[in-house]
């Protein structure tokens, strides 16, 4: 799971240097947990998709939405922006600072398809 938060800039969502997937599980919905060493304030995370159109069988989410840990519970954080799915950058999120450990990426994949990400940016 380093591997997505590296800090590398992939060339394209379909670059195959760098990822992780759910492959081959379909139509899914999935969990991702960031976690920090210590309690860090947070407000802004990017997510860039893999997606493999075209070779295989991996494509952006159907849907995602972010979560951080307060104590033991998961609460959604309040977005300030859409949770978009776009391929070849960054999909970046605004939410209402946090001061957390973790945070949580719950994702939905589209039907018939699994998914992937390249890399997990937190601000």
């Amino acid at each position: 799971m380093d591997v997505i938060k590296d800090g590398e800039i992939p060339a394209a969502s379909n670059d195959h240097a760098g990822y992780f997937d759910w492959w081959p599980a379909k139509a899914n919905k999935e969990t991702v947990d960031y976690t920090f060493t210590q309690p860090a304030k947070v407000s802004e995370c990017g997510l860039y998709w893999f997606d493999d159109t075209g070779q295989g069988g991996v494509r952006v989410p159907d849907s995602w939405r972010l979560l951080y840990k307060d104590g033991d519970v998961w609460k959604p954080v309040e977005t300030l922006d859409d949770y978009r799915v776009d391929r070849n950058k960054f999909n970046t999120v605004k939410f209402t600072p946090v001061t957390t450990t973790a945070l949580r990426l719950e994702v939905q994949a589209q039907s018939n398809f699994s998914m992937g990400l390249q890399k997990w940016t937190v601000r």
